[in-house]
């Protein structure tokens, strides 16, 4: 009889800390393996497996976490890298990425799904729990494989599809499914099956665990992909009316230090505060995550080994009013720089810092996202939201808008608006949610009028060239607002076909140029100096004061966008492993 592996959340027998509102991190003791009879016979070790599935969620290696969110940012153009990650931006990935983004999303998935089919198959003989719990367990499992399929599919398009008790030891070889549906179908199965067993709540009150609320959301995405659009509003609705979640009031505590599980949250690899967050975080949590979202997204300026740099693009694309922006971008503005509100840290103090373009960093745009960068640790602790209720509100208005619901779409749109315009803030306190304050003197004192989503929209597409109808270049654009520098926007934009009309009206080509008259219509492309290096802020340098006045920094794009890249390559490495397994089109 085979053993089985049981890695659990907590090491050495150190417990996550008590949260507010009764609500625990999921507690146990440290074990390594356990005989698979006393997984059958101890209840308190069949949990321990459960646990042991938990954690493919926590551990990885280097700075790959699971989803990455250069792979849902870094294509659409808006969230800028340079290093290895520029290929990304620029479209000029290969089979083998530089960084290696594709094959550590290969790898960790499926040690997901191999973790959550060994403990399936032995749940399966477990005698030593009752039936109702079993089911639960079966549902979380069932969940953990499905949100590993669902991100291989995102990115791969169909995979091998490996299920109860299989891994790649018993299923070496193992073909696609025959077509995308099918792929997609297998992953809703899973979702609605735990949305009938599991409650709106994480069982237990341990939060970090699959609840109905995450499921239901899950299931509804897969049918949106599965063009069933009337059974994900359904789900969607079902979310909105008994789940609990709400917005959450201030946009700025998205993604607030120490906040797990907040009243945003549907989906997220919840992350508390621990002691000693410093350098010797080991001694209190492994999770590699939280590396990324500290250090690797504060601005260089201020240290930071990677940063999130955004386009002035992006930044542009703000209606008056949008706080959104203020939030959740420190900009660099031609003459002075942002100050982050979270950590009083202002751009452009440093004159190497005090461009446009940062040349230091291969040019990088001197925008730099924040929603991760709000304090100064070494290591962060952000919960990693990857299902939030904006974004539930949003899937439901693209399924309304489809299904001859037009009014409900765009009050949908308009809910998320209001808060971006400050008013769901007007009288809320913050704080007290964790160890850091939150900026109050940010936060609205008065309700405000939020401008007609379908006269701005209109008026953007127009001046834009989008062809999509109204309602596509609408929610298109919360989306980017919402979900920068998160984990979905390329993957919506791939799945509506939107990525080609996405790049020519927001990123179109221009031959390599970093800034744009507007005065005569003229991309203007750097020069070199007399050593030879290309500063992208060589004509801003260049200009006279009033010709200055004309010009607004752009992102330089010189390349054709190619279908092929609406999903990732599959790793060479599988296809050796697996010769049923074949790489998609065009790689």
């Amino acid at each position: 009889m085979k053993k089985i592996a049981i890695y659990v959340l907590l090491i050495l027998g150190v417990g996550f800390g008590s949260v507010s509102c009764g609500e625990k991190f999921l507690e146990v003791d440290y074990y390594s393996i356990v005989n698979p009879d006393g997984v059958y016979d101890d209840a308190d070790n069949v949990f321990m497996g459960l646990m042991g599935v938990y954690n493919t969620l926590y551990t990885s290696d280097a700075y790959y976490i699971k989803p990455h969110p250069a792979l849902a940012n870094l294509p659409a153009l808006d969230l800028q890298a340079d290093g290895w990650d520029a290929e990304m931006s620029s479209h000029s990935w290969g089979v083998e990425s530089k960084s290696d983004f594709f094959g550590q999303a290969w790898k960790y998935s499926y040690q997901q799904v191999v973790r959550a089919n060994l403990f399936l198959a032995d749940l399966e003989k477990v005698t030593s729990i009752d039936e109702k719990t079993k089911l639960i367990y079966e549902s979380e499992a069932r969940c953990i494989r499905a949100a590993a399929y669902y991100y291989l599919t995102i990115n791969f398009s169909r995979v091998p599809m490996l299920m109860t008790g299989e891994t790649y030891a018993t299923a070496p070889e193992k073909a696609r499914p025959e077509t995308n549906d099918e792929a997609w179908d297998t992953i809703k199965k899973d979702f609605e099956y735990a949305a009938q067993h599991l409650d709106w709540k994480p069982a237990d009150n341990q939060i970090g665990r699959f609840t109905k609320t995450a499921a239901l959301a899950y299931a509804a995405k897969a049918n949106m992909y599965l063009g069933d659009y009337e059974t994900a509003k359904k789900q969607l609705k079902d979310v909105i009316d008994h789940s609990g979640k709400k917005l959450n009031p201030v946009h700025g505590m998205l993604h607030w230090v120490d906040n797990p599980d907040s009243e945003e949250t549907v989906w997220e690899v919840s992350f508390p505060h621990f002691p000693k967050m410093g350098w010797d975080v080991w001694s209190y949590a492994k999770n590699n995550d939280n590396r990324y979202f500290a250090m690797q997204t504060k601005a260089r300026e201020y240290g930071g080994w990677g940063d999130a740099t955004v386009t002035y693009e992006y930044v542009r694309s703000f209606e008056e009013g949008d706080k959104r922006l203020m939030y959740n971008v420190a900009c660099w503005w031609g003459d002075h720089g942002d100050t982050n509100p979270y950590t009083k840290e202002t751009i452009g103090l440093n004159p190497i810092y005090a461009e446009h373009f940062m040349d230091n960093a291969e040019g990088m745009p001197n925008n730099h996202g924040m929603k991760w960068w709000k304090n100064t640790d070494v290591y962060g602790a952000h919960s990693v939201q990857l299902i939030r209720f904006t974004g539930v509100l949003l899937d439901y208005a693209e399924c309304c808008f489809r299904t001859n619901s037009a009014n409900d779409g765009w009050n949908a749109i308009k809910q998320v608006r209001n808060r971006a315009w400050g008013n769901l803030e007007v009288g809320h306190d913050p704080n007290g949610k964790s160890f850091q304050a939150f900026p109050v003197e940010l936060l609205n004192t008065a309700v405000v009028e939020v401008p007609d989503a379908q006269t701005a929209y209109a008026e953007y597409k127009a001046a834009k060239g989008y062809t999509s109808d109204l309602w596509v270049v609408a929610l298109t654009q919360e989306r980017r607002k919402e979900f920068l520098q998160e984990f979905s926007f390329w993957y919506d934009l791939c799945r509506m076909d939107l990525v080609e009309e996405w790049l020519n009206c927001e990123y179109p080509k221009n031959g390599g140029a970093s800034y744009y008259n507007t005065k005569t219509k003229q991309y203007i492309i750097p020069k070199p100096d007399k050593d030879g290096f290309v500063s992208k802020n060589q004509p801003w340098r260049d200009a006279t004061p009033a010709e200055r006045e004309n010009l607004i920094p752009v992102t330089a794009r010189d390349w054709d966008w190619n279908p092929i890249h609406l999903v990732y390559p599959i790793p060479t490495s599988e296809l050796t492993a697996n010769p049923l397994c074949k790489q998609n089109e065009g790689y």
